[in-house]
């Protein structure tokens, strides 16, 4: 491994912890938006830093022998490190976000989900939906009341997630056990603080909201570990198995999926990643029923949040420059142009059926609703107005230090690569489809920074976005590969081989540990 490498690790290591520890610099732009960090409290902290460290050591050498393994193994071990991946992921997850000093563990996911300052989903499935039909049927008058905070933002998928959860609970008395006896003991201590703040009034804290506010925390955070298995997928449409396995062991060790768990934003990364690779998937096979699970898959998410309209942005632009990479190949069955129209039907049929499902079942206009949505959220900077050109600086920087400055050095050194921008395709060591699926990404992530959408919480926001990131380091990583093959004639251990990533790995889990016991995502008064 070269020094420089070596150097360039420690290097974005000791500036994060500089940032965030050893400075006041603020996080965000003064008066307008800044994220807070957690109070120091001295030697409280170490046993929490002590079992971070024996949690990535742990995580290390799993991801080591599945390194070891990946190459050779079929399909079924494939399936089980995949799925072993993402409950290492899990672990760490809850593990590293019990770490933080008391009020910024896992105690303060009741806080974010009960609470409507911070969410208030929970509170609207509990509230405003005692009848499904009903409160779909008048969604869209809701929304004309022109909120523009979480309920007139969203459509009702979130609320009537909630709400799902509810009747779960209810239905299922041992779920609701199960769940009441499994909670860790700071998310607990946090429950009973709200059932005894809440015990006098109209709507006290019951046993129900308890269980259910720890299913949707439970949820959230394995949906999130999850991602690392589309991630994998759609990498290994471009790339090895062993470079694939590479990319995706990362994505648990990122520090804003674990900072703003439970909050929605960490539900949305996994099925975006999905959808994408789904639509990529698909391309490749100019497949329609894939396509048409693709278009579902969109609707779930446009179901939830209008934040997947860049997914779907990007996935057009994916196709678009398909098309113009195969426009004189001669090889393919038909012309690319006409595969593309097969695209678009069969994908808007994929997104049209449920929306139509929902208008005649519901009574519900969705694309009604998403059009309310759109002028709600453009209404949220009328009243809370911030400055454009100053968080045209910050938000690259809060998405660095969001995706981890080890990360962002690698997405760096690897979109630099002059081997994946060469003219000629049989000159690029790369897969021929691999430019095209990067560029999109880099093309709408930059549309976003300069629109100026996201001018404060940047980092909760692009939560959707991060793992474009990671596929943006195959090139490096293959690189390194190709490198290493060239060598055969005096070939290293696995070890040795695999150093840049081992040392790459350590550098974004110390980040990630710093970051996580030093930031808060969400804005609670200490004590």
């Amino acid at each position: 491994m070269q020094f420089r490498s070596l150097f360039s690790f420690l290097l974005t290591a000791i500036i994060t912890i500089g940032l965030f520890w050893f400075s006041q610099i603020p996080l965000g732009v003064p008066e307008e938006w800044t994220w807070q960090r957690i109070p120091f409290v001295g030697p409280e902290m170490i046993p929490g830093w002590i079992v971070s460290g024996i949690l990535f050591v742990v995580y290390l050498l799993v991801i080591l022998i599945g390194l070891s393994r990946i190459k050779f193994c079929n399909r079924w071990e494939l399936s089980i490190w995949l799925l072993g991946l993402a409950a290492m992921g899990i672990t760490w997850s809850l593990f590293l976000q019990d770490t933080p000093s008391a009020e910024y563990r896992l105690s303060k996911a009741p806080f974010v989900l009960y609470y409507e300052g911070s969410s208030g989903y929970f509170t609207e499935a509990q509230k405003s939906i005692p009848d499904v039909q009903q409160y779909l049927a008048g969604y869209e008058t809701k929304m004309k009341q022109g909120d523009v905070l979480h309920a007139g933002t969203h459509p009702p998928g979130l609320p009537l997630f909630y709400w799902d959860l509810i009747q779960l609970c209810k239905n299922f008395p041992a779920l609701q056990s199960w769940l009441l006896n499994s909670q860790p003991a700071s998310f607990h201590e946090t429950t009973e603080i709200i059932a005894n703040l809440t015990a006098a009034s109209e709507n006290p804290f019951t046993p129900l909201d308890s269980a259910v506010l720890w299913l949707a925390t439970l949820i959230t955070i394995t949906l999130s570990a999850l991602t690392v298995i589309p991630l994998f997928l759609l990498a290994r449409e471009f790339s090895s198995r062993k470079v694939s396995w590479q990319v995706a062991a990362f994505w648990p060790l990122i520090p804003a999926a674990l900072i703003f768990q439970p909050k929605s934003d960490a539900l949305y990364s996994s099925i975006s990643i999905l959808f994408f690779y789904l639509w990529v998937l698909a391309w490749k096979r100019n497949s329609k029923p894939l396509y048409l699970l693709a278009g579902f898959m969109l609707w779930i998410g446009l179901f939830l949040t209008l934040a997947f309209l860049p997914v779907l942005l990007a996935a057009v632009l994916f196709s678009l420059f398909e098309v113009w990479r195969l426009r004189s190949d001669t090889d393919l069955s038909e012309p690319a142009w006409k595969q593309l129209f097969s695209a678009g039907f069969f994908g808007v049929l994929g997104l049209v059926i449920p929306i139509t499902l929902m208008g005649v079942i519901f009574e519900i206009n969705l694309l009604s609703v998403w059009i309310l949505n759109l002028k709600n959220h453009a209404g949220f900077y009328q009243q809370y107005p911030r400055t454009y050109w100053k968080w045209l600086l910050v938000n690259p920087i809060e998405i660095s230090l969001a995706l981890g400055l080890p990360l962002m050095w690698l997405v760096t050194k690897s979109l630099c690569s002059r081997r994946l921008f060469v003219k000629h395709q049989e000159e690029s060591p790369f897969d021929p489809g691999l430019k095209n699926l990067l560029l999109p990404c880099v093309i709408v992530l930059g549309m976003l920074w300069l629109s100026g959408k996201n001018m404060g919480e940047a980092a909760r926001l692009w939560i959707i976005f991060l793992p474009w990131f990671l596929i943006m380091t195959v090139p490096y990583w293959q690189i390194i590969q190709m490198e290493s093959s060239l060598n055969s004639s005096n070939p290293a251990s696995f070890l040795k081989h695999q150093s840049v990533w081992i040392i790459a790995l350590l550098a974004q889990a110390i980040v990630c540990i710093a970051t996580v016991n030093r930031i808060t995502g969400f804005h609670f008064p200490p004590g």
